[in-house]
């Protein structure tokens, strides 16, 4: 035993002063020559096991802090009264968290600077029918879970079975909303018979609104046009528009038939049926029905004159109307 009072523990990490920004060090110090006032720069490292330099360090802290004071040479130190000490620490405690009170709303809108994108970030005008095409075939090859679509005339590329049959195979789920014009085409009608043959859930409208490719819930492309001219497309990233333009593709799915599976011989009348009144409901002329479902026009105006007169209308359009009034689409 060399006689000197054994080094205290050192205060829990939630120490008295902790709150008041005195690192944990300081404190354990703080606390040793507030019990054991007198003590020389040498004697405090000794019994609290650190180097002469760091005991000098953290006392001339504590002194800058108004906690601890020095007399004589060489110095022995002693606590200040911690009534007076504290209160002195706890009033330019409060001063420092006014200022930083004070700081909070040009941090605010720093945050919201930094949290809110561009609008040149957002959306990309991408111009030129080969750029468009090669940004949709870049969209189709990073699909993972969806693809939605609006398709409608003038179209900037051929649907490509190259493309979609392959994301239909490894599970992408495609919906298309067709808008007649761009369906009466006998081409177009055996491409869309294939698409939905291999899985693309289609449906189909007299009109649409614009032309639409939305990916994932992460990339939108909204074709610009004005009149026949191609302008360009609007290349949109994540963000309340692309869930804008989400929505729209929606409430027009909700409200479009759903075009039936290819042709089936053994397909029942009630199907057929069904079929046809989709068709009409989307706004097929006679002819792109017939091509549809392979049979003559003629045939297809015999069985809408058929289906008129079991729903007692007299146009097409009150037999679309009774068809759903009656559930039949």
């Amino acid at each position: 035993m060399n006689g000197t009072s054994p080094a205290p523990a050192g205060p829990a990490p939630d120490g008295p002063l902790a709150a008041l920004g005195v690192p944990e060090p300081e404190e354990r110090l703080y606390l040793h020559v507030l019990a054991r006032p007198g003590r020389t720069t040498e004697r405090i490292a000794a019994e609290l096991a650190l180097r002469d330099e760091q005991a000098a360090d953290l006392l001339d802290s504590l002194a800058a802090r108004g906690l601890l004071r020095w007399r004589g040479i060489p110095p022995s130190w002693s606590a200040v009264a911690p009534d007076v000490a504290v209160a002195a620490l706890l009033l330019r405690r409060e001063e420092e968290l006014c200022r930083a009170r004070g700081r909070v709303g040009e941090l605010m809108r720093t945050y919201q600077r930094a949290r809110r994108p561009s609008a040149e970030g957002l959306v990309e005008m991408v111009t030129g029918r080969a750029a468009i095409a090669d940004r949709w075939r870049g969209m189709q090859a990073g699909a993972r879970r969806d693809v939605l679509l609006f398709d409608k005339a003038p179209h900037i590329m051929r649907a490509d079975p190259g493309a979609e049959l392959p994301l239909l195979a490894r599970g992408v789920r495609m919906r298309v909303l067709y808008e007649a014009n761009a369906v009466r085409d006998p081409g177009r009608l055996a491409e869309l018979r294939e698409f939905v043959e291999a899985g693309e859930e289609a449906r189909v409208l007299p009109e649409l609104p614009c032309k639409l490719a939305v990916v994932d819930d992460r990339w939108a492309m909204l074709p610009v046009s004005s009149g026949a001219e191609l302008r360009g497309a609007l290349f949109v990233r994540s963000s309340s528009l692309l869930d804008a333009l989400v929505a729209m593709f929606e409430v027009y799915w909700d409200r479009a038939p759903r075009v039936p599976d290819a042709d089936d011989p053994g397909r029942a009348a009630g199907d057929r049926r069904r079929e046809l009144l989709t068709l009409l409901s989307a706004g097929l002329t006679d002819d792109s029905i017939a091509r549809h479902l392979g049979v003559s026009p003629r045939t297809v105006q015999r069985w809408v004159h058929e289906l008129m007169d079991v729903l007692g209308a007299r146009t097409r359009f009150q037999a679309g109307i009774q068809a759903a009034r009656a559930g039949l689409l």
